[in-house]
């Protein structure tokens, strides 16, 4: 039936041909459908294959990749992408240390041109790549299958459920399933994935962010923002409509702590004027990143600072004694608490951590995150912070121990690719 479904998908491919051609991106197209005629070879030596779909599944195959290559420094890699910008991604990050492949579709003939020129001896997909016809053709030419950093959210759950007569054979070909944590593994487990086979390893795409943290320089920031001991909040990565929980918030603080600074990053740089307006709805003085300079800082009567310029939150988040992260309060799933949570500063978020739910659940068991239901209740903790700092170092300090925990996760999926090798004896 599946298949049966992709042949009649086939009427797609000529559309594509003439996007191919028209974009001039055959050296992406073709392989996709299984002429890897131009496609290199890997070299000798124990081939691993990385699926990542996207750019940000990627950055989870460099870090895989750097402590894999610390173990077995002998591993000739393969990275694929399912998308034009992640191989763009992946062509920077991999530059003469990997081969990089566009991931080829279902399509039993694509498939197996894929297994038969690239020739892994491991394959291991990262996050959620669950293809039944390559999954088959690897496990019938003797390479170990791996689902590496895997999840299945609560949204995407039923979904996979309904076709769970699909799924649960896929599932069954992985030698192991490394999921990021406990309701992943019992979701993969309720799929059909034996449970003897899972493991709760973490979220390798925290990996590095610690160093991450280590190594941004905070100083050109206080300099421009110019705090002379002032409390400093950052909201980051927010939405459209998220001005009016901000503000309440931040208002309330200021009601106790007057000299308290915000500095707002809107996740959509063109967002910047509807949050100057806000603060200014709010009674609130407000200036752009963009207008301070070295010679001419944040003034000292401006409360808000809104960051419109790309590159420059990580370090904020550093002076901060608290931050709050966005899109969680208008139902689009979140963004990433463990940036902030790196540096050790209490972290906030709203009532959607969709997109994030196994990091924001850690962080609030852990004792380093609050859930907020609105602006009262985000004002409420960031006054908490401020107002007990020894409180606010043992909420980052728990934070960061969460973000320290889960950096690991890039060593245990390298070391089940090893592990996975050795059983294989792949030498050559």
């Amino acid at each position: 039936m599946y298949n049966l479904a992709l042949g009649l998908g086939c009427a797609a491919l000529p559309p594509l041909w003439l996007g191919a051609r028209l974009g001039r991106r055959y050296a992406e197209v073709w392989p996709r459908l299984g002429l890897y005629r131009h496609t290199p070879e890997p070299g000798p030596g124990p081939r691993v294959w990385l699926q990542a779909v996207s750019v940000g599944e990627v950055a989870v195959a460099r870090a895989v990749a750097e402590r894999l290559w610390e173990l077995r420094p002998d591993v000739k890699l393969i990275v694929s992408s399912s998308t034009a910008k992640g191989l763009e991604r992946a062509a920077e990050l991999f530059a003469g240390r990997a081969l990089v492949a566009p991931f080829p579709l279902d399509m039993p003939w694509a498939a197996a041109a894929a297994v038969a020129r690239l020739r892994p001896q491991v394959y291991a997909s990262l996050e959620t790549e669950i293809w039944p016809n390559l999954l088959a053709l690897l496990r019938r030419s003797g390479a170990g299958v791996l689902l590496l950093n895997g999840r299945f959210s609560e949204r995407s759950f039923p979904g996979y459920r309904r076709f769970r007569w699909l799924i649960a054979p896929a599932l069954a070909r992985f030698d192991h399933l490394s999921m990021i944590g406990p309701a992943d593994a019992q979701r993969a487990v309720a799929l059909g994935a034996p449970a003897a086979r899972v493991s709760v390893d973490g979220n390798a795409k925290y990996a590095g962010l610690l160093e991450r943290a280590r190594t941004s320089d905070p100083a050109e920031a206080a300099a421009l923002l110019k705090l002379d001991g002032a409390p400093l909040l950052v909201a980051g990565s927010m939405r459209g409509g998220e001005e009016a929980v901000v503000m309440e918030a931040f208002a309330k603080v200021r009601a106790r702590f007057p000299r308290a600074v915000l500095a707002v990053a809107p996740r959509h740089l063109e967002r910047g004027r509807a949050w100057l307006r806000a603060a200014a709805a709010a009674g609130l003085t407000a200036q752009s990143w963009t207008h301070l300079r070295p010679d001419a800082p944040r003034r000292p009567e401006t409360a808000v600072v809104v960051v419109d310029v790309m590159g420059r939150l990580m370090a904020i988040y550093g002076l901060g004694a608290a931050a709050v992260v966005g899109a969680s309060f208008v139902g689009l799933g979140g963004q990433n608490p463990m940036e902030p949570a790196a540096w050790g500063k209490p972290v906030a978020f709203g009532p959607d951590m969709s997109d994030f739910a196994d990091a924001s659940q850690a962080l609030i068991e852990a004792g380093g995150g609050r859930q907020a239901a609105d602006g009262a209740a985000l004002g409420d903790f960031w006054l908490a912070a401020l107002a007990d700092p020894a409180l606010a170092l043992a909420w980052g300090r728990a934070g960061q121990g969460v973000v320290e925990r889960w950096s690991r996760a890039a060593e245990a999926a390298a070391g089940h690719i090893a592990r996975r090798l050795d059983r294989r004896g792949a030498r050559t």
